[in-house]
């Protein structure tokens, strides 16, 4: 009987046929948002991209070549904006995704240094929309346009790991969380603290050790919380909230947090997945 119920919540959730459009939207914003990443490092291209010496990239690794000329790179840039093009405009959707999420691994995998892990996060995330439906979001008589929603919703799923994992980690990490020790060392390192207002505001043991313990109940409760309808809001909101205050006390890449809130559309928006879970007693 249990085995009966949660096959059938399952089925509701990645196959009950949802609204397109939130994940259309989705996915503009990651092409938007891949777009500024790779501009950023256009007047790096030689040395994130060609070095011979020094090179830490993610394919070389695993596969025994050089790295490419300046051109070759050039190339996959062009051709990559070619595709984020066309997935902004919402021609030739499906292809173009795919297009995408070949050359941007691409880029991330021949990149000299160890890839970001919100560029990293960025990759799966287009590998799962390579299944998404394209456009158009209504029919013809104006009705929406409704299809299974499983890619979008592992999309969901892969966002809730990270905060998930992340909360692990630090609570497996020991001491160095449990007593607040790594929230004054981060926000005293000069490439990460002092800023804003970990600039100012002198922070003590006691509260170091309560925004550790902040920081890991919130990332469990955010990537627990994504997974059902009924939390899905309070956990979006948790997010914002979460990222909000590191952007205001720590040296992070605003890229993080914009690749973050692009997924509000699929988490918040009227007609997201905000149902996900529905029938699973969430």
């Amino acid at each position: 009987m249990a085995e009966g119920r949660v096959g059938a919540a399952l089925r509701r959730t990645f196959f009950e046929p949802a609204p397109v459009a939130a994940v259309l939207r989705f996915r503009r914003l990651l092409a938007l948002w891949t777009a500024v990443y790779v501009g950023v490092r256009l007047p790096h291209l030689g040395e994130l991209y060609c070095q011979g010496i020094l090179n830490d990239g993610v394919l070389y690794r695993h596969v025994d070549v050089a790295p490419p000329s300046e051109g070759v790179v050039v190339g996959i840039v062009v051709a990559l904006g070619v595709a984020l093009a066309l997935v902004v405009v919402g021609r030739r959707v499906r292809a173009a995704t795919l297009a995408a999420f070949v050359l941007f691994g691409l880029l991330v995998g021949i990149e000299a240094a160890v890839p970001r892990a919100y560029a990293e996060l960025a990759l799966i995330q287009w590998g799962l929309l390579v299944f998404a439906p394209g456009p158009p979001a209504r029919l013809e008589g104006g009705a929406e346009r409704v299809e299974a929603p499983w890619a979008s919703r592992l999309v969901v799923l892969q966002l809730a790991s990270v905060y998930v994992f992340a909360g692990l980690a630090k609570l497996i990490g020991g001491a160095g969380w449990w007593s607040g020790e790594a929230v004054l060392h981060v926000l005293r390192l000069p490439h990460y603290g002092d800023h804003l207002l970990s600039s100012w505001w002198a922070l003590g043991p006691g509260g170091a050790a309560a925004i550790a313990w902040a920081t890991m109940l919130g990332e469990l409760g955010i990537g627990v919380g994504l997974v059902f309808a009924r939390t899905r809001r309070w956990a979006a909101l948790g997010l914002v909230v979460l990222h909000v205050a590191i952007a205001l006390s720590m040296r992070v890449s605003l890229l993080f947090h914009a690749l973050v809130f692009a997924h509000l559309v699929l988490l918040v928006g009227p007609r997201g997945v905000t149902k996900m879970s529905q029938g699973t007693g969430s």
